[in-house]
């Protein structure tokens, strides 16, 4: 790739990171003909990070870009950084849009996958979207605390058992890799992931990086629904395994993209149960219906209540 020399000195400059570019070859065979003959491939690597840096060859359609980015990261189970020498204002509305990562050497990049972005005004300001884990991340943590069974699992087979598309999943992994959360280790077209931290390491460290995952709180008459959608959650979960009175209005937690939210008549004000609409799917660790109680601990992030912080501490402590 002409521009590897450009690429590590930008990087360099923009954020001291001395990064390492690394062949593709051994990445060869996963993709078809077709875009190797469009495009340069090489690996760069920082840290426990790592993306496939395309540079298109010139004459390259600029609107098949999505489909080559997708195709790549699809096939490499890494995530994509696009290298170009020009771009229009056009092109980088595209590229942004879609929240493709690029680089032009010298001007601009735009990492999503980090949060950064610098503009041709100079090297700009760095700006992070969040120092907070994605609620996918997050998951992922939940489900190995909850589960113990993702230990040197390849990132498409943690994606099949959870339910997420490898791009996704990648994307989640990286940011639990850059924060010390998991390592990965390449074996030909599979990448494994480890989990190094004891268990009462990796949540606390996981806790303070996480948000609330519960998206909104609603009211539902439809008791018999939610408890075949969601699982028992907040107070009504925590009634179940400590010695919590249960609330007077039953609570559940269901994953905000589940179809079946639209069986249910929602409002915000008043009903005879409570539903909790979450970012991810709380069924995925839930055991016997009821919430798991690192779910269920996140949940209570914004409340203050000393009663209910005791009991989760001492069943986390029994826990982990």
């Amino acid at each position: 790739m002409k521009n590897e020399g450009k690429i590590k000195n930008y990087l360099s400059a923009s954020f001291g990171w001395n990064v390492e570019i690394e062949s593709f070859d051994t990445n060869k065979g996963k993709l078809p003909y077709a875009l190797l003959s469009t495009a340069e491939y090489t690996v760069v690597k920082y840290k426990n990070f790592e993306c496939v840096a395309i540079e298109p060859k010139q004459g390259y359609d600029f609107r098949m870009i999505r489909n080559l980015v997708g195709t790549v990261e699809r096939k490499t189970e890494m995530p994509s950084m696009l290298v170009i020498e020009n771009i229009d204002s056009y092109q980088r509305r595209v590229l942004i849009g879609s929240r493709i990562n690029f680089i032009v050497p010298g001007k601009q990049i735009y990492l999503p996958l980090l949060g950064i972005l610098l503009n041709e005004r100079g090297l700009g300001e760095r700006q992070y979207e969040s120092e907070k884990l994605s609620a996918v991340a997050v998951a992922v943590i939940v489900f190995q605390l909850t589960k113990r069974t993702l230990q040197g699992k390849s990132v498409s087979q943690v994606a099949e058992t959870m339910g997420y598309s490898v791009k996704t999943l990648s994307l989640a992994v990286n940011e639990l890799e850059l924060h010390g959360l998991v390592s990965s280790r390449q074996e030909g077209r599979k990448k494994l992931l480890y989990f190094t931290l004891s268990p009462k390491e990796m949540w606390e460290k996981m806790y303070a990086l996480s948000e609330n995952p519960v998206e909104k709180r609603m009211y539902t008459t439809e008791d018999r629904i939610m408890s075949e959608i969601g699982v028992k959650a907040s107070d009504t979960a925590l009634s179940e395994v400590s010695m919590l009175v249960p609330p007077r209005q039953p609570v559940y937690a269901v994953y905000g993209r589940n179809p079946r939210l639209n069986e249910l008549s929602l409002n915000p004000n008043d009903g005879t149960a409570i539903i909790e609409v979450w970012k991810t799917d709380p069924k995925l660790t839930a055991v016997n219906g009821n919430m798991d109680i690192f779910s269920l601990a996140l949940s209570y992030k914004d409340d203050d209540d000393p009663r209910v912080r005791k009991e989760i501490d001492k069943i986390l402590t029994e826990k982990i």
